[in-house]
């Protein structure tokens, strides 16, 4: 019985120090001439993959010789799936918020700019250079036919410029431009601080083995559509979905199969990744039961927990390590 007394210990100690509640927050960095920000409310990959993005942006900038300042603003819909929304517009990039009470919006620039806004779940390279390429080639019909819009969908309630939003999606169905295909040709990577990371280059990204920061040569791993969630390490969790992952042994330069997590419950936060020793890892996340047991109720409890353990060794996900347990104990023993 001391294996399960273990467990259970360790139950308790992947479950401790949840986070409860939180707020949005915004995110900024410069690219030479492009200012790049998004808001989201918790620290999703999302944050890392528009800086790439403002990267390719800067170049695509130069290759139609536009030096004046652009301002690409993402404003994540984290909650769940949503049809994105896309605006163009020229002036300060204030947004004003039509709730009662709310405050005039604030201008974000010093001078007036293109803006590029975005509101989606997940953000795409390709677009987002779309949408700047159109802006910087048309600028005198944006600002003669832009106008003040209300917004409000994706918890936005928004009074914004932008050029009619019908016209833009149109935009983004057009052949892609030698300019932009140069532009989604350079290789762009992420920041890192181990031994593993991913590049953009041509709309996807490649997780890729770097021995030492000094090391110029790199392996190529595996290359995926999307990168939700990335926990980097000598070895590390690439989740290409909110519930796919796969796990890659950056020594061994293997890359395991492609592992699902069944019935999240429409969680969608970044999931508690830990090392725990003995080639395992835990997979940690809380969420809200559709429905609540009586019980639990009574007591005030209102969200459910649910561990995941991998295997890294073995290439095994335990799904549930609460059933595991329960599936392992007789019922008959303390």
């Amino acid at each position: 019985m001391k294996r399960y007394g273990y467990i259970l210990s360790l139950i308790f100690t992947l479950t401790c120090g949840s986070v409860y509640a939180h707020q949005d927050f915004w995110c900024t960095e410069d690219f030479g001439n492009v200012k790049v920000r998004i808001k989201t409310g918790f620290k999703y990959e999302e944050i890392q993959k528009v800086f790439l993005f403002g990267q390719l942006a800067k170049q695509l900038a130069q290759q139609l010789n536009y030096s004046e300042q652009i301002f690409l603003d993402f404003n994540h819909y984290y909650v769940g799936n949503c049809e994105p929304d896309y605006f163009i517009s020229y002036d300060k990039g204030e947004i004003q918020y039509n709730w009662h009470g709310a405050n005039k919006g604030k201008d974000i620039l010093k001078e007036k700019s293109i803006v590029i806004r975005q509101v989606a779940r997940q953000f795409d390279a390709l677009t987002t250079l779309k949408l700047l390429e159109y802006a910087i080639l048309n600028i005198r019909d944006i600002k003669s036919s832009q106008k003040e819009i209300e917004y409000e969908k994706n918890y936005c309630q928004w009074i914004i410029n932008s050029i009619d939003t019908t016209f833009i999606k149109a935009i983004l169905k057009e052949p892609n431009s030698n300019q932009i295909n140069n532009a989604l040709s350079l290789k762009i990577e992420r920041p890192y601080k181990d031994y593993i990371s991913y590049y953009l280059q041509h709309n996807k990204y490649t997780v890729f083995f770097k021995g030492t920061f000094e090391k110029k040569d790199t392996t190529a791993l595996i290359t995926l559509d999307n990168v939700y969630q990335f926990h980097d390490n000598r070895n590390c969790l690439v989740f290409d979905t909110d519930t796919s992952f796969y796990y890659i042994n950056g020594f061994g330069k293997k890359v395991s199969e492609r592992h699902i997590i069944q019935n999240t419950n429409d969680f969608y936060q970044p999931y508690s990744i830990n090392y725990i020793g003995n080639e395992k890892l835990s997979i940690h996340f809380r969420y809200s039961p559709k429905e609540v047991d009586p019980e639990d109720a009574k007591r005030w409890i209102f969200e459910k927990e649910r561990t995941l353990i991998y295997l890294m060794d073995k290439d095994i996900l335990i799904r549930d390590l609460d059933e595991f347990i329960n599936s392992k104990t007789p019922n008959n023993k303390e």
